[in-house]
């Protein structure tokens, strides 16, 4: 996943997380003043800098290669940890005796949400009932949840529509 694909889950995330009783306040996150705890791993998006030195200056994940000019030194790179200005955020301050923000972007919140439904909390720890493993899976898990347990589908409604008249237009299949 990329800082842009992020923003566009986001996006189509945040309408659906007051309808699953999210209450946090939505907004739109500013450049370089947000957090997200995903790991980007585009390489594109990586935030990168120029040193001297061949220690990577204590930063996790971080990769270092020479650098290909006359200058020198090395250029060191690691994953960014702040969205793209304008991606979807929420957030709330927790806590009693010292409260603090805290924030995630609109996908983080709603992919934990989709994860925690479907997972069974039992003495033996937790069991995830169901995988997801596109963002499109998540989305649509979602709106299961969102409209409760589905009902068989209608085949007056899923059937081909027919011209008015015809014998196959009428449903008497009930």
């Amino acid at each position: 996943m990329n800082l842009r694909i992020l923003k566009k889950l986001s996006k189509r995330a945040a309408p659906l997380l007051p309808l699953l009783g999210d209450s946090r306040q939505q907004f739109r996150a500013e450049k370089c003043d947000n957090y997200t705890g995903l790991l980007i791993r585009a390489r594109k998006h990586f935030e990168r800098l120029r040193s001297p030195h061949s220690d990577p200056s204590g930063r996790e994940l971080s990769l270092k290669r020479p650098a290909r000019d006359k200058h020198g030194g090395y250029i060191v790179m690691w994953p960014p940890h702040s969205p793209r200005k304008g991606t979807l955020m929420v957030g709330a301050t927790s806590g009693y005796y010292e409260p603090e923000w805290d924030e995630e972007t609109a996908w983080e919140a709603l992919r934990t949400i989709v994860h925690h439904h479907f997972t069974d909390w039992s003495e033996d720890g937790p069991t995830p009932l169901r995988r997801f493993r596109t963002p499109r899976e998540v989305l649509a898990a979602a709106r299961e949840i969102i409209e409760g347990p589905s009902a068989p589908p209608d085949r007056c409604r899923t059937a081909r529509r027919q011209p008015p008249g015809s014998a196959s237009s009428d449903c008497r299949h009930n």
